[in-house]
């Protein structure tokens, strides 16, 4: 985005997505299966919202997502791996396509881990380059500056541990203080493949005096696991509908 790339920071958002070396040899197979469940908790000025996804990618195939409300409702997203979103409400059969200016596939952690980018979190693909690279005690200190200067964020610290795995990552403006960071841990593993199951984000970016918190607890990490999601389509008799400003709301809900 042009703002410096928010996607980056906000995995999973409305608010970002490893491999030890083993795992990009073993996630390089074609057409692996990578399953996850997520409830994602988010206090902004002190109210909270809860979303709950399932999330199915199928390695170099779809990016599907169910997403329950709070009222139990469901609805879905598929997005291809050209990068095109749709949306699909059971409730009133109706479809739409999304603008990518409100998802990417790269949004989604589990995507990032299972296309090869989780070691970096996806910085080569947001267009950050690495400056720099020290250790601190046992872990690995990176820094990341933007391709494209003059936006935002000015640079980015990544740290990961002695398995080379994130644990940390922050956005420094130009005056370095902090846009948003993001803590990473509890890492499991499913045939080898590793992923952690709680993550937490504080961000700043559109706040003076106050911050938005989004804990993110994944479960049920699966691999190679079949599953009906895997192959969801938008049904044929789908009523197609514009979404426009409805797009938004999505994107705030996720």
């Amino acid at each position: 985005m042009k703002l410096f790339n928010l996607r980056a920071i906000s995995f999973g958002r409305p608010l970002i997505f490893l491999f030890t070396l083993c795992c990009f040899t073993y996630a390089a197979s074609a057409q692996r299966l990578f399953s996850v469940s997520v409830e994602s908790k988010t206090v902004h000025k002190g109210k909270m919202t809860i979303v709950n996804k399932d999330i199915y990618y199928r390695k170099d195939g779809n990016l599907n997502i169910r997403y329950t409300t709070s009222a139990s409702q469901q609805y879905y997203s598929t997005t291809s791996p050209f990068g095109f979103t749709s949306i699909y409400h059971p409730s009133t059969k109706e479809a739409s396509s999304l603008n990518p200016e409100f998802f990417k596939a790269e949004d989604e952690l589990l995507f990032l881990f299972a296309s090869g980018s989780g070691e970096d979190l996806g910085m080569a693909r947001f267009g950050f380059v690495l400056k720099s690279t020290s250790k601190d005690g046992k872990f690995i200190v990176k820094r990341y500056e933007p391709k494209v200067k003059g936006g935002k964020c000015a640079w980015v610290e990544l740290v990961l541990d002695e398995n080379y795995l994130p644990v940390y990552c922050a956005y420094h403006d130009k005056k370095d203080k902090i846009i948003t960071k993001t803590y990473l841990s509890n890492y499991t593993s499913a045939k080898d493949f590793i992923f952690p199951l709680r993550v937490t984000e504080i961000s700043y970016l559109f706040e003076k005096n106050d911050s938005t918190v989004r804990l993110d607890l994944y479960r049920d990490l699966l691999v190679d696991t079949p599953d009906e999601m895997f192959n969801f389509h938008i049904p044929s008799d789908a009523k197609i509908v514009d979404l426009k400003e409805e797009g938004k709301s999505f994107s705030k809900q996720r």
